[in-house]
């Protein structure tokens, strides 16, 4: 992965998670890693808990930031989800799969767009 990209991973999921704080969200994990794979966000959304994807994107050349979370990265944050509630012991908690979509489109404010429960 490219420094530069990178950089922008890092940047869009900071802002994923001011936004969703700012929603009233609650942070329990940020970057939880396994040896599989790893969920960019992990928080509560009241009783919820929701594992959330950040996609960001400097511009609209390569599509929407959401496009990229198809049918394979699903079933891979599936697995990871599943995998983190047994080791977390927190297996009888209503989930939800969410995407946040971030575009800076040049020297503009960039553009959020929370998607729940899109998978």
């Amino acid at each position: 992965m490219t420094r530069l990209r990178q950089e922008t991973g890092h940047q869009g999921e900071q802002i994923a998670l001011a936004f969703l704080i700012g929603l009233g969200y609650r942070l329990i994990e940020r970057n939880w890693r396994c040896r599989s794979g790893e969920i960019d966000l992990i928080v509560t959304d009241g009783p919820v808990l929701v594992f959330v994807e950040v996609k960001a994107r400097n511009g609209g050349g390569f599509g929407l930031p959401q496009e990229a979370v198809g049918p394979a990265k699903q079933a891979r944050i599936r697995r990871l989800a599943q995998y983190y509630l047994q080791v977390r012991a927190r297996d009888d908690e209503e989930c939800r799969f969410d995407v946040v979509a971030i575009t800076h489109p040049g020297d503009d404010r960039p553009r959020i767009e929370h998607l729940k429960g899109v998978f």
